[in-house]
């Protein structure tokens, strides 16, 4: 089996769209949520392997915000995919140990090879 995998994403499309990438990359997801508290809850009852992570989030959530909590409180570590990936933004996400960045729009092949490299990373093994 492969790695549960928290989507965090406000955009119900691209989060369909990447929970269809994530089972093609031989993975599950555990659970696709729309802010910073559904992740926190989420990560708490799920214990995903990693979580894949918009940085503008619903209800005014941010996603960096959203990861440090995840990595703080349950050591989860997340893939990044935004529009907003400047060097700012790589240098805090760095603080959470990200698993990578994917910039908006993303061709799937990306989405795919990134995910596996996060699970490798992870040590999460792929079905």
């Amino acid at each position: 089996m492969g790695a549960g995998i928290l989507i965090v994403e406000d955009q119900v499309l691209i989060a369909i769209h990447l929970q269809d990438l994530v089972e093609d990359a031989g993975h599950q997801v555990s659970a696709i949520v729309h802010d910073t508290m559904a992740a926190v809850a989420a990560a708490a009852d799920q214990r995903p392997s990693f979580a894949i992570m918009d940085l503008r989030l619903a209800n005014g959530s941010n996603g960096l915000d959203a990861a440090q909590q995840l990595y703080e409180k349950f050591g989860v570590r997340c893939l990044f995919v935004s529009a907003n990936l400047d060097d700012e933004i790589r240098n805090q996400a760095a603080r959470f140990k990200a698993l990578g960045f994917i910039g908006k729009p993303f061709l799937p092949a990306e989405v795919i090879a990134a995910v596996q490299a996060a699970a490798r990373a992870t040590g999460t093994n792929e079905r």
